[in-house]
């Protein structure tokens, strides 16, 4: 297993452990001080192609628009104490997204692509430039197995088995 300098699991040594639960409901609604702000027109980010591949550089050229109410990344409906949505003259109350994900359009050596942040580790999309210092949650992972000592012997099967 690798891991960084402070002894945390890398990224990349952390490919073949499955997203989590967790780790999904963190990229739909990171808390405040983790979240980062859409980038704009001309800014320089990261992109990452495929998942897992090395991010490279890219120019935003567009950013969707933060009124686009139709996008469920953007906004949400507002519902009432018991789950229901608030209506407004028969139609659903609609909230922006305490963290929104808006798709931006960038300039990369693959050409023009349209894309999301990629939020979880290893995935495709445009990447702040200090993507690697910023915190994501990390998979939950047990302990190393212990080797059985020699001469141990194993469980017994199962009846039936």
């Amino acid at each position: 297993m690798t891991l960084d300098q402070g002894g945390q699991l890398t990224e990349e040594a952390s490919r073949p452990i499955p997203h989590s639960r967790a780790e999904f409901d963190w990229a739909h609604d990171r808390p405040p001080q983790h979240r980062v702000a859409a980038p704009a027109a001309g800014d320089a980010v990261l992109y990452r192609h495929e998942g897992w591949a090395i991010p490279s550089p890219a120019t935003v050229e567009w950013v969707q628009p933060p009124d686009d109410v139709d996008d469920p990344h953007l906004w949400t409906v507002q519902c009432d104490e018991h789950g229901r949505p608030l209506l407004f003259e028969g139609r659903p109350l609609m909230m922006p997204k305490a963290d929104p994900w808006p798709v931006v359009r960038l300039l990369t050596r693959f050409g023009r692509v349209e894309t999301r942040e990629a939020r979880l580790r290893g995935s495709a999309g445009w990447l702040p430039l200090d993507w690697q210092r910023r915190h994501r949650p990390v998979p939950a992972v047990s302990q190393p197995a212990m080797v059985a000592p020699r001469g141990t012997e194993p469980a017994p099967a199962p009846m039936g088995a």
